[in-house]
């Protein structure tokens, strides 16, 4: 039975917005979760972690004594994420030694030829345990700087020869084209921000550089959501939190302030002090989400004959063109299971009348294309439109700096009819400028 009011109003079914919910609770605080099917919360950067993303959930496991966090790695499967750009493919995603190999034997230009017997001169245990102590350290000074409302001061350890590739790694990964006569670190930088945040951007700050290199290095995982999220549902009611799987049929405003929803499952006229989005809202919706940079829409192709296996997909292939990195439809993305392709995706610009329909031939198109790259068999698709989008940065250049950087704000706000409401806040991947998950992890802490 739900009660007829909450403190908070949790919108949006996922990883994030159940650990929000329970450190709610935990604050004793009335909390509802409402899972309305409308409301997509999957992306990239929720279900592929990294050690960064690990160390932050195993410290809100920690502090608010959550078992399922602290046992985190039980739920991870190993992944893998490839780039193809510029006749380039570079997979990442095993051990650090691995990846770094990878990384400069499709950039060579990151270290001197005479330099290269020293790297294989290091034993790969010690290079890994020396690698992922740095990203832990680095990691935690990040948590401190948010604590303290604090640039970061940080120092990178270790051999003179990887202090090397970092620094070359920093100086091209912004290069401008007039300079370099190249557009191959572009569209590195470019897939990057796509896979770590679900942003496309130009230009990476000076601060977000060195996340960026260590994210880039570090192992992937493959996150089994559907176990771990039934385990956490259930823990949220053991809390005290409700859970509702409904959508919700109206709502409710005056004064510009959220007033009360009504469910479909009809439970009756629902108050609440705050509601958190961790969805981007659909357009089904009295509001909208209003920011100063676009957003690309998603089509996409999927199997037709769909398999029972649960097993999700572990590995993500991005494709992005030289001549299309500034076009409208910049990147391309497949993804894999153990039984072949999971799905296509193919973004398209939100534009006044435009419609997924009209992009159909022009995506086949596309995905006839890069399979080319893989040993796939063609398998009959269908396709269909995404409620989840893709935020563009490209045109965000003035990274002005603040007293905590890392959770440096988009310029976002919840609209209905041109007025901000209040008590609605957006707690989606788009919240912050940089820094993905990692930054979430830090700002529903903080909340």
């Amino acid at each position: 039975m739900l009660k007829s009011r909450y403190q908070e109003i949790v919108i949006g079914m996922g990883l994030l917005s159940l650990v929000r919910g329970l450190i709610s609770c935990k604050r004793m605080r009335t909390t509802l979760l409402i899972d309305d099917p409308r409301f997509e919360v999957d992306s990239y950067q929720s279900h592929f972690l990294t050690e960064f993303e690990v160390q932050a959930f195993l410290r809100i496991g920690k502090k608010y004594e959550i078992q399922e966090l602290l046992e985190l790695r039980q739920f991870f499967s190993p992944a893998q994420i490839e780039f193809c750009f510029s006749n380039i493919r570079l997979k990442l995603g095993s051990d650090p030694f691995s990846n770094l190999i990878e990384l400069l034997r499709k950039f060579p230009e990151l270290i001197d030829d005479s330099d290269l017997d020293i790297v294989f001169k290091e034993s790969p245990e010690s290079f890994n345990a020396f690698f992922l102590e740095e990203l832990k350290r680095y990691e935690e000074r990040c948590f401190n700087s948010t604590v303290k409302s604090k640039n970061i001061r940080f120092e990178l350890q270790g051999p003179k020869w990887f202090k090397v590739v970092f620094q070359r790694f920093s100086q091209l990964i912004n290069g401008e084209f007039s300079t370099t006569k190249s557009l191959k670190f572009a569209g590195l930088l470019h897939l990057l921000s796509l896979s770590s945040e679900e942003k496309i951007k130009a230009y990476f700050p000076p601060e977000e550089i060195l996340f960026q290199f260590l994210k880039m290095l570090s192992p992937v995982y493959r996150l089994q959501d559907y176990f771990l999220l039934t385990q956490l549902k259930r823990r949220l009611l053991l809390s005290g939190g409700d859970y509702k799987q409904s959508s919700v049929q109206y709502w409710q405003f005056h004064e510009k302030k959220f007033e009360n929803l009504l469910l479909a499952s009809f439970e009756g006229v629902i108050s609440g002090e705050k509601v958190l989005f961790f969805a981007y809202p659909p357009e089904e919706v009295p509001f909208k989400l209003v920011g100063s940079y676009p957003v690309l829409k998603k089509y996409q192709l999927s199997p037709q004959k769909r398999t029972s296996s649960s097993r999700p997909s572990r590995e993500l292939v991005f494709f992005a063109d030289e001549a299309r990195l500034g076009a409208d439809t910049p990147f391309r993305l497949l993804s894999l299971s153990s039984e072949g392709m999971a799905y296509y995706h193919w973004p398209y610009p939100d534009l006044p009348g435009s419609k997924a329909e009209f992009y159909d031939s022009d995506l086949k198109k596309e995905y006839q294309r890069d399979i080319e790259y893989l040993p796939l068999n063609m398998t009959p698709v269908e396709s269909s439109s995404l409620q989840s989008v893709t935020m563009d940065l490209r045109s965000l250049r003035d990274y002005r700096k603040s007293e905590n950087y890392l959770l440096a704000q988009l310029p976002l706000q919840v609209d209905v009819e041109g007025q901000s409401i209040q008590g609605f806040e957006y707690w989606g991947h788009f919240r912050y400028r940089g820094h993905g998950l990692l930054a979430l992890c830090y700002g529903i802490d903080g909340i």
